[in-house]
């Protein structure tokens, strides 16, 4: 048995479409979703790039260049002196040979002159540890390259068979040189350094207690290191 439908009551439509308004909303919904996922995703892959190049340059990674050799260090950005003074004395750098004798230079304890003559210019420099372990500088500028180099040649002639020195010929660097160590006694030694450069003559010593260990190699490099910023600095002289 049926009955007919009621007056003004109309069936539901199961399935109908939703509004429009309704339907765009949705879709804002999912769009916002998904972007914020892509946010995320995004996020955690740059950490992760993050993280490993850091851990490269930290322990060294091999996709990491190693910086070329640029040379001495200390003479890159020294300019030549525009005339031989002692104020070239506070532009140098100690530290190789602070290293060497395991003491900072106290740049309070220091000394320094200038003279000139017919024959040569010359400037000394004199710069102690808290210790006094020391380092004597002196320079001396020729008319000519044979004076430097005749003084050079008189070390071996001097020390080259004393006992109480260890002799050799310094051939690393410059036109002529010596460097030599006084052995005699191993509390107080002394280590020079003596180089022609053109004109210029460098006659340097490094003094240090060799009883803590300090070694006259290490001194003798520190000395290099002091020479090769001179030679900087005095370019325009030699």
């Amino acid at each position: 048995m049926s009955y007919p439908p009621q007056q003004g009551y109309t069936a539901p439509h199961y399935g109908q479409p939703q509004p429009p308004g309704q339907q765009q909303n949705n879709l804002w919904l999912i769009g916002g979703t998904v972007l914020v996922v892509l946010v995320i995703i995004m996020t955690v892959i740059l950490l992760i790039v993050q993280r490993t190049a850091g851990n490269n340059a930290a322990n060294g990674g091999g996709e990491t260049e190693e910086p070329e050799p640029t040379g001495n260090e200390h003479t890159e950005e020294l300019d030549p002196v525009a005339e031989f003074s002692s104020d070239a004395c506070n532009q140098l750098d100690f530290s190789v040979f602070e290293a060497a004798v395991g003491e900072a230079i106290d740049y309070e304890e220091n000394s320094s002159s200038e003279s000139s003559s017919s024959s040569y210019n010359s400037v000394t420099c004199y710069f102690y540890t808290e210790d006094y372990n020391s380092v004597n500088i002196s320079l001396y500028d020729y008319e000519e390259a044979e004076d430097a180099i005749n003084y050079i040649e008189y070390d071996e002639e001097s020390y080259g068979s004393d006992p109480e020195y260890e002799f050799s010929e310094y051939t690393a660097y410059g036109d002529a040189g010596s460097v030599y160590t006084r052995i005699s006694e191993p509390s107080y030694q002394t280590t020079y350094l003596h180089v022609a450069l053109g004109s210029l003559e460098i006659s340097m010593s490094g003094s240090y207690d060799a009883t803590e260990g300090v070694q006259a190699a290490d001194v003798a490099a520190g000395l290099e290191d002091i020479m090769l910023q001179l030679d900087a600095l005095y370019a325009d002289f030699q």
